[in-house]
């Protein structure tokens, strides 16, 4: 390096979510065929992400990574991470109007562990109010990362 250059910005952490969603178990069905086309919405720290669908089963296996950023690592225990299930419109036989609710799952914060002691845990699914008909569980590995930024 020239004396005349500055040192390069030294590399700025940040904390990643991963959301490993992997399969479910045992959804009502909700299409009028007896089976759902199911897909999950991730909802953190202002940020959605969704899985693609998975064509009528009521047993989907899904394997899909949804990534966010953290923007304040120092807050993520206070964080809410919310999960829902909701059967896709556009797989049913034309006659659905809107995506139903399968169910949901909340976490906080502090239930986030490190990659390396992450495992797979099965939440059963819960209802949105008094009226929902849930029934079933979701198959989620949740951890955080650091990446070092260039």
């Amino acid at each position: 390096m020239a004396p005349d250059q500055p040192p390069p910005p030294p590399s700025k952490p940040i904390r990643k979510l991963v959301i490993e969603v992997a399969d479910a178990r045992d959804l009502l069905p909700k299409d009028g065929l007896g089976s759902s086309s199911a897909y999950v919405v991730a909802d953190f720290d202002g940020q959605k992400k969704r899985t693609s669908a998975i064509s009528r089963s009521l047993n989907p296996v899904c394997n899909e990574t949804l990534e966010f950023v953290v923007s304040d690592p120092s807050t993520m225990q206070y964080a809410e991470l919310e999960i829902e299930s909701f059967k896709d419109k556009h797989m049913s036989n034309g006659s659905a109007r809107k995506n139903h609710f399968l169910g949901r799952v909340k976490l906080y914060g502090t239930q986030f562990a490190k990659r390396e002691n992450a495992g797979l845990i099965y939440f059963q699914l819960e209802k949105k109010s008094v009226f929902s008909w849930i029934r079933g569980e979701i198959g989620l590995r949740i951890y955080y990362i650091m990446i070092l930024l260039k």
